[in-house]
């Protein structure tokens, strides 16, 4: 057992290092982060639509730098990215902890979002596109379960802001991050070829006949890569089905409460859905090895299209379970089969700058869906219309997905 413990291709610690890595950040920063909405509101006395600008802000900030940070990781390296995102991620929650007006919140919130992006997805996405290829999708899947599992954190969150306040909190979030993240963070490798191996563990060596030699496939410049229709058609499907995605992270205990559902429940509700996005991050991807990533990210869309019309309309508890079994899977597919079809699609020579580019997909709906939906509440006192649109806007994914050109997918 020890062995074989000792014998485990590396790149198999860097989807362990990494899965922490995203579980605790996206736990911090992304989903945990909706459980301070309502006591920062109620504190604070700003409405719905004035929190939720903050992370309309964090998407404009995305779009514009994410493309930034692809070019940065392939010029300073993974490691020195994640090492300096954590450490503006520890500085961003001391200084919201001690915010007073809404500017300061603003700007924390900003700098946390901009760690956040450093420290997590492009750089753990990248190193992984490199040290995998027959096994890639099956890598992406276990590497971004960090993410979906990183929504446990939530109810954790929300109980420690029950019992010491959300100052408090906050204040406690930013060493945690440091001690744990940049230790691990030095875990992670670039690329193999710079410790005798190609991806997948093959040892380099030119006197090794037996060793099988990949596949050549064509390396895309981010150039090269913009001037394709397959990029710009899976931009368009990943900026249908962001809109619903945006909106969890900020109101989804926010709506479920306003419809009559107990704050506990409305938290357990984010773990659930995380649980059930494990689902499709570790069994779809596990297919996308075999299968066409196109045709499964068609049956997501399907499943995220259904999910979120049953949780915009949601006026009763037993209505979650379908929600969190239909949304939570199909949109837990697209986050390891995207970076895996670019993959696939566009090779690994641009990776990082071609998966910045594509963050511009994001940015649009990270900012219009939670401020539309919080400036909807504000009208109507009710979230339904808003998120009935952006179930539309993910039912309408489907027919983008069709007009990818088939790629043929299969175990090599």
């Amino acid at each position: 057992m020890v062995q074989k413990i000792k014998n485990l291709f590396y790149g198999w610690w860097i989807v362990l290092t990494s899965f922490i890595l995203l579980f605790l950040t996206g736990g911090t920063a992304l989903y945990g982060f909706t459980a301070f909405f309502n006591p920062i509101s109620s504190e604070m006395k700003w409405g719905s639509a004035a929190i939720s600008f903050a992370f309309s802000l964090r998407s404009v900030e995305g779009g514009v730098l994410q493309p930034v940070i692809g070019i940065f990781v392939e010029r300073i390296g993974v490691r020195k990215c994640i090492v300096l995102g954590l450490a503006l991620m520890g500085f961003s929650f001391f200084l919201l902890s001690r915010m007073t007006t809404i500017t300061v919140f603003y700007t924390g919130f900003l700098m946390l979002s901009l760690g956040f992006s450093m420290a997590a997805g492009i750089p753990q996405y990248t190193a992984i596109a490199n040290w995998f290829k027959k096994r890639r999708s099956l890598a992406f899947g276990l590497l971004t379960t960090g993410f979906g599992a990183s929504g446990l954190l939530t109810p954790v969150i929300a109980l420690t802001i029950r019992s010491v306040g959300w100052r408090e909190t906050m204040f406690l979030l930013g060493p945690i991050i440091l001690a744990i993240g940049i230790p691990l963070s030095f875990v992670i490798r670039d690329q193999p070829q710079s410790y005798g191996t190609q991806a997948d563990g093959v040892i380099t060596a030119k006197n090794l006949p037996d060793v099988p030699a990949f596949q050549e496939e064509k390396e895309f410049t981010l150039k090269e890569c913009l001037k394709t229709k397959t990029f710009w058609l899976l931009l368009l499907y990943t900026f249908c089905v962001q809109f619903a995605f945006s909106t969890i992270p900020v109101q989804l205990m926010s709506h479920l409460i306003n419809v009559g559902i107990s704050e506990k429940l409305a938290a357990l509700t984010m773990a659930g859905y995380s649980l059930t996005s494990l689902v499709g991050r570790l069994f779809i991807s596990w297919l996308g090895d075999t299968y066409s990533k196109k045709r499964l990210l068609m049956i997501s869309a399907t499943m995220q299209a259904f999910g979120f019309f049953i949780y915009a309309n949601i006026g009763s508890a037993w209505m979650i379970i379908p929600f969190i079994i239909l949304y939570g899977p199909g949109f837990g597919a697209t986050v390891p089969l995207l970076p895996g079809i670019q993959a696939d699609y566009f090779g690994v020579r641009s990776f990082a700058s071609i998966r910045g580019m594509m963050s511009i997909a994001f940015a649009v709906p990270g900012v219009v869906a939670p401020v539309f939906a919080g400036w909807i509440f504000d009208l109507y006192h009710s979230y339904t219309i808003a998120f009935q649109i952006y179930a539309a806007l993910a039912a309408l994914s489907i027919v983008v997905l069709m007009r990818i050109p088939n790629k043929k997918y299969q175990s090599e």
